[in-house]
Order: C-alpha cells, then structure tokens, then sequence
C-alpha cells in the first residue's frame, strides 16, 4: 500500500435502488467503450453480488473561502439497502474493499455515506487502524445542517419554536438523538419515534439535565400519531423505503426528510400546506459529480454526511463521527459553527431533482400565511 498523500477525502457511498445501479452499470460500460445496454433486474441483482467496490472517479481541487484545496475521489460499494440485513459479511467485505482503496489512492480520511457506516457500526476504529485511514460517517454534520435548516424554515414561516411542536421520527439513532439533544430545549413539545421505546429512554435520559420541553415517546407503530399532531416533523431513520406519506401531515406542517432513501412518498404531488424538503443537504461552490444520478437536484448539491470527509480533509483537527449515540452538544456546536462561519457551504432546500428558488420559497410562505391550522378534511 502507498503512503498517504496529505489532504485527500474519499466519498464512499452505494447505490439507493436497482435504477441507480443499472446507471452505474452503464457507466462503466461506456468507460470501456461499450454501449449502454439494458440489464434485467434478476441480472443486475446477480451483478450486485459480484462487483466489487471501485473507484468511480477523481474530485480535484476543491475546497470553500479561505480554506485551501484538497483532492479526493469517489468509490461505490455495489450494495442495495435492503441487502444490510441478509448479506452482512459480503457486504461488510465489500466496505472495507472500499477503504482499502481510498488507502491506496492515498486518501487521509474516508466519508461512509448512506448505509456503509450503519454495517461497519463498532468496527470503525479496527479498519481505521488497518489501513491508516480515518473514517466519518458524516452524521455530526449532517445533523448540524438539519437543525439549521429547521431553523431557517421556522423563522421564515414565522413559527417560535418555543411554541412548536416537533417529532423526530427516528430519534434513537445517532443523527436523531443529536437533533433532540439540541431541540430538547427550544421548542414546546417534542414527540419522538423510534422501533424500541428503550432506546428512545436511554435518550432522553441522555439529555435529562437540559431538557425543557414535554417529551411523549412512540413505537414506530405509531409513526402516523405523532406526525398529525407536530407543526415540525424530522425524519432520519434507517428505513430503506417509504414510511408515510404527505396525507398523513396536518396543513402547516413543515416536514424535513433527511433519511436515504426518503421516508415521505411524495410521487412529485406537492401539498401547499406541507412544506416539505430533503434535509441534510448542502450547497457547494463546486461542482461533485458522481458521474450518475444520485437523486439530487444538481452536481453543486451534496449529502452533508460526505462532505463532512471533505471538511476534515481541510481541517484535520475536526473530530470524525461514527457510533450511535456519539453526537454530544458541544460537538455539535463545532460542526454549526464551521456551517455558520463558512460562507459559500450552505443548507440546501431540495426535494428530489427539484431545489426552491428564492421566489418559489416567497411565493410558498406567502401561501402558507392564509391557510389555517385546521385538520386537513376541513380544508
């Protein structure tokens, strides 16, 4: 293995669905000179089986205001999401194949995106010292762009989130417990979800000594529940399909879906009375493209999980994260206050292929102003 080069990032990420591979696929193909051919699905899940991870492409020179620039590269792991639970050893190998290359491209810190981090979750330190890499999951920035963003959201709506209620779908997991760590004290109510309630009470308890809001835990079961009642609903599960859908929101919900895949079936029909986006994304000054598309509205729009590997590149003093649980205040605080003092990284407001503009979000809180917060069939 070559030694490493100083301040080089790897984006390590899988596909979200067959689509997505099937792109990939093809582009592989037109690298070797061969057509875009159309694979059947039963084909394609035996190619996930046999690929393995590999290089996609390079990312030169990219860095924001003031900070320098750093090189990095991009690395798919041919895995779908539901694959995490019936194939862990050979989707586990395909990871660390994929860290052994970013290792050898001389890559100093590696971004896990997406399902990666959750099936290495308590081996990162080993594979860190195996292949002398440092590994992120992302998930400290990624909570620090979805808080801001919530922030953003609330105040051009002119809701006080001291007299808001939110619900966190999916507030035992790491992102999610760092959201009600910083929530749990500026609004009102706080409805949290998750599969176990005794994860959700480890928590709570977690947070006990600064905690200010009224705090009603939910099974998953009871996902629908909690998100009628809330003016604010976050979702960062580990699902890897739709949960809800934009009928089950009360008018004059804002919704935040930071989960991949999305949590909230929206089939391209959006509701005036739900403002809902694709939490956790940020906008670049530079352009990352990972030669297909990966559901985002354009190549300047980036996963804050992946770009957190870059932030560390250029600032190898930042902590990286990984676990569950691990998202303190104070480190939270950190990765806000590099959000808030970095001028050209900014929350992102998208939802699928589509980011608002300015005048779409205006014309959007203008609506949003004459309708009244009634249950839906009244409307």
């Amino acid at each position: 293995m070559s030694s490493a080069l100083p301040n080089k990032f790897a984006c390590i990420g899988h596909p979200m669905d067959v689509e997505q591979f099937r792109s990939y696929v093809n582009l592989l193909r037109a690298a070797s000179k061969y057509p875009e051919k159309e694979f059947k699905d039963k084909l394609l899940i035996k190619l996930f089986e046999w690929t393995p991870s590999f290089k996609v492409k390079d990312i030169p020179r990219v860095g924001f205001k003031g900070s320098g620039k750093v090189d990095g590269i991009v690395v798919m792991v041919p895995f779908l999401p539901e694959m995490k639970d019936i194939r862990v050893k050979e989707i586990g190998d395909k990871i660390e194949n994929a860290i052994e290359i970013s290792a050898i491209e001389g890559c100093t810190v590696a971004a896990l995106g997406g399902f990666t981090s959750i099936v290495l979750q308590g081996r990162e330190q080993d594979i860190s010292n195996k292949y002398g890499i440092s590994l992120t999951s992302g998930n400290t920035l990624t909570a620090a762009v979805i808080v801001r963003s919530v922030e953003q959201t609330a105040k051009r709506f002119g809701l006080e989130l001291g007299d808001a209620t939110m619900a966190i779908v999916g507030a035992s997991g790491d992102i999610g417990s760092g959201c009600t760590g910083y929530f749990c004290d500026k609004v009102k109510n706080l409805l949290l979800t998750a599969r176990g309630v005794d994860k959700l009470q480890e928590v709570v308890h977690k947070y006990h000594g600064s905690t200010t809001s009224n705090i009603e835990l939910f099974n998953d079961k009871e996902n629908e529940v909690a998100i009628s009642r809330a003016d604010i609903v976050i979702f960062v599960t580990s699902a890897y399909r739709e949960i809800v859908s934009l009928a089950d929101f009360g008018p004059r919900t804002i919704v935040c879906d930071a989960s991949a895949p999305l949590n909230v079936k929206v089939n391209g029909n959006l509701r005036p009375d739900v403002f809902i986006y694709h939490g956790g994304i940020v906008s670049l000054p530079f352009e990352i493209d990972p030669g297909v598309d990966v559901g985002l509205a354009s190549t300047k729009n980036f996963y804050g999980c992946q770009v957190e590997g870059i932030l560390i590149a250029l600032h190898p003093e930042l902590p990286c994260s990984w676990g569950r649980g691990r998202i303190s205040r104070e480190k939270l605080q950190l990765f806000l206050g590099i959000l808030d003092s970095t001028p050209d990284l900014n929350v992102s407001f998208t939802i699928g292929s589509k980011e608002y503009t300015e005048e779409e979000l205006e014309e959007y809180f203008s609506k949003w102003k004459e309708i009244s917060k009634v249950p839906i069939q009244n409307l």
